[in-house]
């Protein structure tokens, strides 16, 4: 797992690239959320540049991330009991990891845009997981 976090700084550096052919203001919205043992997670960001980082330890974690932006990008770690992420994406460029361990893992990532990139990996007894990637 040590190239996550390299991998997440390429794909917000491309993502800070292809957002920054413009001259007009841009805005970003940019969430780290860090739960151990907390109430689910529920994140609607809807700047142009949208970034979240959700990282999850508990007996039950639950992560929803919708974004509506031109560039969009999502990572979700969960390492509980039973884990359930959906990631929600619909701008030109969109960017979804889910990474679970423990004993039930569930994701969902949706992605409407030009360029959509979704990886999930599941390590539990019972993984379940749903991508759905769809050009204009």
């Amino acid at each position: 797992m040590k190239h996550i976090p390299g991998l997440a700084c390429v794909a917000l550096l491309a993502l800070g690239c292809a957002g920054a052919g413009s001259a007009d203001a841009q805005t970003a919205d940019i969430k780290t959320i860090v739960s151990i043992g907390g109430p689910p997670v529920v994140l609607n960001q809807n700047s142009q540049l949208n970034a979240a980082g959700v990282f999850m330890i508990g007996g039950s974690t639950s992560a929803t991330v919708v974004q509506n932006g031109t560039n969009n990008a999502t990572g979700i770690l969960q390492f509980g009991g039973t884990n359930s992420a959906s990631v929600g994406q619909a701008g030109v460029n969109n960017i979804a990891f889910v990474g679970q361990t423990g004993q039930s893992a569930t994701s969902l990532v949706s992605q409407l845009g030009t360029m959509n990139t979704g990886t999930i990996a599941q390590f539990g007894a019972v993984n379940s997981s749903t991508v759905i990637q769809k050009s204009p």
